[in-house]
């Protein structure tokens, strides 16, 4: 933990530091400095007592091991059997990397569950519809997402210290290369982007007409098959290569995965009605 003192202001910490400390400096300058802290210890390292002595010739320098009159002071007023260390009670915050090494491996079997759903889908007859209320989950995790695709966009282009939460470090995740694409796009809108197109496309396919509208369900499956895909990648980053975890990253993959899973029966069906009936509606099948 980062730990400075000027005069008699204490600042703790890299958000407290660098946002007092220029304020200080320039207040400290202005008044023409500032003494050194009023600590035990230190009063023998101050310049002021200690000044500086002029040049001596070389073969009247102390030696390399003499140690300095104001080092060997603050050694002395140590005690001479320091009393042991309380324990902290303060408990580090866990890395979080087990939970993103698990997130991973259900990421990749919910990847291979739906190749093998699709490959099955693609070769049987179109099956029943899914469950209404599966229907109605997907805006619900698309809102979700996007609440969590907002919070980080607006951390990245604000360049603020975002709430990390009991597991992780989300600002060194933040702060890395990593956070935006090529550089230039934050990950953050981009993931938002994709929410609302999920959004826009789920309502398009239930209040819509047309054959666009039938193709509502493929296109949402398809745009969270990408989601999860990217969001895969960033995950494996996290333990593997930045070495932090960003718990809203993670809760953004859990979404995008469940959205997949539940937009797979609907886009097999759709996908299958049109393959069999290629100029017969399917909208009467989202019903």
């Amino acid at each position: 933990m980062p730990f400075l003192v000027i005069g008699d202001r204490a600042l703790i910490g890299s958000g407290q530091i660098p946002a007092e400390l220029p304020g200080l400096i320039e207040q400290h300058l202005s008044a023409g400095g500032v003494a050194m802290p009023d600590l035990p210890g230190l009063s023998g390292l101050s310049p002021a007592a200690t000044p500086i002595p002029a040049a001596q010739p070389t073969e009247t320098s102390l030696p390399a091991t003499a140690t300095p009159a104001p080092v060997a002071r603050l050694i002395a007023d140590l005690p001479a059997n320091p009393p042991p260390a309380e324990p902290s009670t303060v408990q580090p915050t866990p890395n979080g990397f087990g939970l993103a090494i698990g997130i991973m491996v259900g990421m990749v079997v919910a990847l291979a569950y739906t190749g093998v759903v699709t490959l099955q889908g693609l070769n049987n007859p179109p099956s029943r519809p899914a469950a209404v209320w599966s229907d109605r989950v997907i805006p619900l995790l698309a809102i979700i997402g996007l609440g969590v695709a907002a919070y980080l966009a607006y951390v990245e282009t604000q360049a603020i210290a975002a709430v990390c939460g009991p597991v992780g470090d989300c600002n060194a995740v933040q702060s890395s290369p990593y956070a935006k694409l090529f550089g230039v796009l934050p990950v953050g809108v981009l993931g938002a982007a994709g929410y609302i197109a999920i959004l826009a496309v789920w309502l398009w396919g239930r209040f819509g007409s047309g054959r666009l509208a039938d193709y509502a369900p493929p296109a949402i499956y398809g745009m969270a098959l990408f989601g999860v895909l990217f969001s895969l990648y960033l995950t494996y980053l996290e333990p593997f290569v930045i070495g932090a975890v960003c718990i809203w990253c993670l809760t953004s993959a859990v979404i995008i995965t469940l959205l997949m899973l539940l937009a797979l029966k609907p886009a097999m069906l759709a996908i299958q009605v049109e393959r069999r009936s290629p100029h017969k509606p399917a909208a009467h099948q989202r019903e």
